[in-house]
């Protein structure tokens, strides 16, 4: 996923209406979209342009979902970062905690995390680790995952990773996670690096994170984990990899499966005990999987995805909305500015 450049992206937490539904084969439709009255968010981005400016700037906009409309943004703040962010963007970053209206973002690459207060439109950059990424938050505590090797895992056999508690005020690491190493221990077939890295949480006690096919279940409860590689035939010639991580508690995980090979990509529910995946939809061609965010709305079965629009030589974004009760495309358009970061805003 990532080469010369990187994206940033996000994971979506807060916002989602818990249901009753059971994982299975089809979507979910015990889920009326009537559940979505009166939990009409809006749709948090940030935008920067792809400029070899020393410094970036970043934007906070906010527009209304769903059908979204590019012409009716609201405008929250924006920030100057002191480094060139434009080619060090990491992908499914980003966070939004409601209790303290704080949006986040980790820029692994770049080793840099910046918070933006939405109610006083303040926004701080700390210096952070290079190793850690995929920021998500569980029963009040935001994690991080931190790729021992420094960012590249040579495949083989290991334990390739450690879980750290995140100051989302601070950016500091703190209490390392006292997994049993031998729940820690896998071989990845696939790459498993700190710039590909996506996570998820089933809000009760498991943290997931997703690289190239490998899917790593994390338990808090009981400090385990578990490893299950979604593609073992993947190599050079037959390469695969898995990106976008969400969670549905209706549908389980969901990701978008790329098959570089054949040229295609498909969002896919994941079973992240046994690792095998359903088709929900096929997704163009045009997404980019290193320049992307996404995000996950439960009421309404939505999962939502920007991209780098490839054709064109502006900077440009596409938009769509994946309606996972009909597994269909509800809403596309071109966002006129580079879009990333997603996440819900109250």
């Amino acid at each position: 996923m990532k080469k010369i450049k990187t994206l940033f992206g996000l994971a979506l937490l807060g916002g989602l209406i818990l249901t009753s539904c059971s994982v299975d084969d089809s979507p979910c439709d015990q889920v009326p979209i009537s559940e979505c009255d009166g939990f009409a968010k809006n749709l948090l981005t940030l935008s920067t342009p792809f400029s070899p400016d020393p410094t970036s700037e970043i934007n906070y906009i906010s527009y209304s979902i769903n059908n979204l409309n590019s012409s009716l943004a609201n405008f929250h703040g924006n920030f100057t970062s002191n480094v060139n962010l434009n080619y060090e963007l990491p992908t499914s970053t980003s966070f939004y905690n409601e209790g303290s209206n704080l949006h986040g973002i980790l820029i692994s690459r770049a080793g840099r995390y910046i918070s933006f207060n939405t109610n006083t439109n303040i926004a701080q950059e700390f210096t952070v680790p290079t190793s850690i990424t995929a920021p998500i938050l569980l029963n009040n505590t935001t994690y991080v995952i931190e790729v021992s090797n420094g960012g590249y895992a040579n495949n083989g056999m290991g334990n390739h990773y450690d879980i750290k508690t995140f100051d989302i005020n601070t950016g500091a690491t703190g209490t390392t996670l006292p997994i049993d190493p031998m729940t820690k221990d896998f071989d990845n077939n696939s790459f498993f690096h700190v710039e590909t890295l996506t996570s998820a949480t089933n809000k009760l006690n498991e943290l997931y994170f997703l690289s190239g096919t490998n899917l790593v279940t994390v338990n808090t409860a009981n400090n385990t984990a578990s490893h299950v590689d979604l593609y073992p035939n993947f190599s050079s010639s037959d390469y695969v990899r898995f990106f976008g991580l969400e969670y549905s508690e209706s549908l389980g995980l969901l990701a978008i499966m790329h098959k570089v090979d054949q040229m295609t990509k498909t969002l896919v529910k994941i079973d992240p005990t046994t690792g095998n995946y359903t088709n929900l939809l096929t997704i163009s061609n045009d997404i980019n999987s290193e320049f992307y965010s996404t995000t996950f709305r439960e009421c309404d079965l939505t999962y939502y995805l920007t991209s780098l629009n490839q054709a064109s030589n502006a900077a440009e974004t596409l938009y769509y909305e994946f309606d996972l009760n009909t597994n269909s495309v509800s809403h596309s358009e071109i966002l006129p500015k580079y879009v990333y970061g997603i996440e819900f805003l109250p």
